[in-house]
């Protein structure tokens, strides 16, 4: 009791209190500023007209016959806003509409549709025709064609052909015309040669107008169209605002946007003497097809025939705010108390900006909900919604995931307590170097260095396996002799063996069983890996407590002066050892990396040694040994330094290794890490998980890529059925690049003391990888089979022409996502904001590919002769 009530831990509750307040809050206010009452005229009369296609209309097969029943329940209740229809065709059913508008006093502006199919014209003209004698009381105007110019359907003098038609076989009290947008009237004004009247379409959100200046823009529409034709009568064939859709340039669509503009248009047109015909009746579902998902919410009803607005009274911008900002509070309250509740007690500035990512992801999903609930959905939007709702969801894990890393890094409090203690005699310890085909001077670089050890009780076995060319490790075998002689007791043992099975861990296996019986302790460095003469006995003293069986130091590196590209690569990998093993480390859940390591031996014999089905053995170990409840100690502190990947292939090898090795490791250790059964702590557990997630979002990430590219192909050969995805499905992808980015930018300067260049460099070099990493994503989780890939040290530089073919597949993406942005650019522009999301997204998207071409670039460049490193000899590598 005295501990929960200790001002300690209240402190860290307080702080908790207040984070999820100030998280709470502000989720709710963002949905309520959304909400806005607005002004617009009111109208309590009938409109002039109203265009018309009837109600239940969802997809385009509906059309094919409406019934007559269907159309007098719609018509009765149109007549109660207006007494003037128009329609747009005479098919389907259509032409009975003029004889059933007549029961309930209404006259018709008949439509007659006209496409690029000539023998379907025809039959509509002819059915027109007819339609029109029979009905010439109700009928006042016949429409022949709607946009076909706008479309290209057919030639002006196909439709001024038509019109003339029309307009001999009709009596001279039924006007003839055709219906265009505005600006098309002013591109080709010779279609308005013999028609009687000008019918024009005023639709100033296809212009991209802000809703305030839709009636300025719709009045300088008109002006334009009277100026060209001053001697014909100008109606407008269609007045309107969507109430759903796309943002274009400033033009929003809303149900209140809509409203304004209907209520103002019909008094705006009132004052002016404008006859019109508001677009229109009934919402057009099946319209998304051809228009894009914008298409369907021009009705003053919905598709079911319920208003979606009304008349009179004031407007608001987004009535739903309280139950999106209800969902908002409980999603960020749930959110807060399961992370917040679970971290590392922290100072109130780490809380808070925990606080903020999870409200922003609980923000941003309701926001994505909120994109996605259109009251039609088209299909393309369904499918796109499929493919890119598992990046959304995991962009959303491993944004809190870095969040959560980034705030207990800069603000943790509490630090884990580990016991030390220096041994009375110093325990045996066995350190194992495995080599394969390395060269010579290398391996006797790192044997000198261990020779200097100022440590009392160990021995060396160097195993060489499976080294074809005796020239290779002879040389070794000869420097162990003459080390043993050299020194008061033989230390060294040289093994060479044929044939050793199981990758890297068989190897190892063998020198376990090699090992001295009196040894307690095994110790593991690569065999490029020069160590401090204080290593051994700096590390010793944690393993004071029974329950340590692994202590795990820093790879490190001497090589990263040699060349820009080693120097890049360098500034990446220390990310990972100052940062994430050190937070790591809090957790009793560290990696364990195969070099610098060193593992109480009755605890490695008892989880089996050595996994060999694992390509990375080293890992693996270190998630066995957690499974059986033992613990782990990182010391933050260099005491050996190794090479680097002298490549770009290298570098992309050795990441491909440990990501493949990663996914074979969660296929195996699933049930122990999502289910339960073994010692792994919550915490552990979580830190695996969260570790792995950022490769499989780059995994998830190239998949999404691909389907980008194929959408955009898709976009621009069929337009008319395949719109732009959500805008919100875009910002998934974006916010989880910014999240990574400012999370290296925030921490490489405190933690890694790099500054900012160093952040930059090491992004870009990481950047680069994310092809390699999402690839060995995909063949880890569908493959278990993968050869042990070595990587190579002390290699010969690459030549441009071998940097290429390594880094072809990066480069073909970036050209094509690069090819992707331009087509997009030219073929839709930048009105359309969803398309410009759209585009920074491939942008995006383009970045780790790019990256990838900079650091090739980069390794190119540094292709000159290798200077030595401090305190070794010039390494030649010998054929092998």
């Amino acid at each position: 009791m005295r501990l929960l009530s200790s001002p300690y831990l209240q402190g860290g509750r307080l702080r908790i209190a207040l984070a999820l307040v100030m998280v709470v809050g502000g989720s709710a206010l963002f949905w309520a500023s959304r909400d806005r009452t607005v002004t617009a005229p009111e109208w309590d009369g009938q409109v002039r007209g109203i265009a018309y296609n009837p109600s239940h209309l969802f997809a385009e097969s509906d059309q094919r016959r409406v019934s007559q029943e269907h159309i007098a329940r719609d018509l009765e209740q149109l007549s109660h806003l207006t007494s003037h229809i128009r329609t747009y065709t005479v098919a389907g059913g259509m032409d009975k509409v003029p004889a059933i508008a007549r029961r309930y006093g209404m006259t018709v502006t008949l439509g007659i549709w006209i496409g690029p199919d000539l023998v379907k014209n025809e039959k509509e003209i002819e059915l027109g025709i007819r339609t029109a004698q029979a009905n010439r009381r109700t009928i006042d105007r016949v429409v022949v064609g709607n946009e076909t110019q706008l479309r290209g359907d057919v030639s002006p003098d196909r439709l001024n052909a038509y019109i003339r038609r029309v307009r001999a076989a009709l009596p001279a009290r039924i006007k003839v015309t055709t219906a265009e947008p505005w600006s098309t009237w002013m591109l080709t004004p010779e279609v308005g040669k013999y028609v009687d009247v000008i019918f024009v379409h005023l639709l100033p959100y296809w212009e991209n107008a802000d809703i305030r200046g839709s009636l300025k823009a719709s009045d300088n529409f008109y002006n334009h169209i009277q100026n060209e034709f001053p001697d014909k009568p100008i109606i407008v064939g269609e007045a309107g605002w969507p109430s759903e859709g796309r943002t274009r340039g400033n033009a929003v669509a809303s149900v209140a946007n809509e409203a304004w503009f209907v209520r103002a248009f019909v008094q705006f047109a009132m004052e002016k003497g404008w006859d019109y015909y508001l677009i229109e009746a009934y919402d057009q579902p099946w319209k998304n097809r051809g228009e894009g998902a914008v298409g369907a919410y021009w009705g003053l009803f919905d598709a079911t025939g319920h208003p979606k607005f009304a008349f009179t009274g004031l407007l608001r911008t987004f009535p739903e705010w309280r139950g999106y900002a209800l969902m908002a509070s409980v999603l960020s309250l749930l959110l807060g108390l399961l992370i917040l509740g679970r971290m590392p007690r922290m100072r109130q500035y780490g809380y808070l900006m925990m606080g903020g990512m999870i409200a922003l992801v609980s923000t941003g999903l309701l926001a994505l909900i909120d994109a996605t609930a259109l009251e039609y959905i088209d299909p393309t939007d369904i499918i796109a919604m499929v493919a890119m709702s598992p990046l959304v969801l995991l962009a959303c894990a491993v944004i809190l995931t870095e969040g959560v890393e980034l705030a207990a890094s800069l603000w943790r409090v509490d630090r884990r307590a580990v016991r030390l203690g220096i041994p009375e005699t110093a325990p045996r310890i066995s350190i194992h170097v495995p080599t394969y085909n390395e060269p010579p001077e290398m391996v006797i670089g790192t044997l000198n260095a261990l020779a200097r050890l100022d440590y009392d009780n160990f021995e060396v076995i160097l195993l060489d396996n499976n080294t074809p060319d005796p020239e290779v490790w002879r040389p070794v075998e000869a420097h162990c002799r003459m080390l043993n002689a050299m020194g008061a007791e033989p230390r060294f043992r040289f093994f060479h063996f044929e044939q050793v099975k199981g990758f890297k861990g068989g190897a190892l296996n063998r020198a376990l069983a090699l090992t001295d019986p009196a040894a307690d302790y095994v110790a593991v460095i690569d065999s490029d890996y020069q160590v401090a003469p204080f290593w051994l006995r700096r590390v010793i003293a944690y393993f004071a407590a029974p329950t340590v069986a692994l202590v795990q130091g820093p790879q490190d590196y001497r090589d990263q002066h040699e060349n820009a590209f080693k120097a890049m690569a360098y500034e990446e990998y220390r990310g990972f050892f100052h940062i994430g093993m050190v937070e790591r480390n809090e957790h009793n859940a560290i990696i364990q990396h195969g070099t610098m390591t060193i593992v109480r031996k009755s605890a490695l014999e008892a989880v089996d040694g050595w996994s060999e089905w694992c390509i990375t053995e080293d890992t693996e170990l270190g998630l066995k040994l957690f499974e059986a409840g033992h613990e782990a100690v990182y010391v933050h502190q260099s005491m050996g330094k190794g090479l680097m990947p002298d490549t770009l292939e290298a570098f992309m090898t050795q990441r491909y290794r440990w990501v493949y090795g990663a996914m074979q490791m969660l296929k195996r250790h699933a049930r122990p890490i999502f289910s339960g059964g073994t010692q792994l702590s919550w915490s552990q557990r979580y830190q695996f998980l969260s570790g792995w997630l950022p490769w499989i979002s780059d995994g998830l990430g190239m998949v999404v890529t691909l389907l980008a590219l194929v959408w955009t192909l898709l976009m621009w050969t069929i337009p008319s059925h395949i719109d732009v995805p959500m805008p919100a499905l875009s910002a998934a992808a974006m916010a989880l690049f910014a999240t990574k980015c400012l999370k290296t930018l925030l921490l490489y300067p405190p933690k890694v003391k790099s500054g900012l260049r160093g952040a930059f460099v090491a992004s870009v070099a990481g950047l680069s990888l994310t092809h390699t990493v999402g690839k060995a994503v995909w063949t880890g989780l569908m493959t278990s089979g993968k050869p042990f890939l070595r990587t190579p040290k002390c290699a010969d530089p690459a030549s441009l022409t071998q940097v290429s073919r390594v880094i072809w597949q990066e480069a073909t993406l970036l050209v094509l996502l690069l090819a992707a942005m331009v087509s997009m650019a030219f073929d839709r522009g930048f009105q359309d904001p969803a398309v410009s999301l759209w585009m920074v997204m491939l942008g995006v998207q383009a970045l780790p590919y790019a990256a990838t071409f900079a650091t090739a670039y980069v390794s190119v460049l540094s292709n000159k002769p290798a200077e030595s490193a401090p305190g070794t000899q010039p390494l030649v590598r010998e054929a092998a």
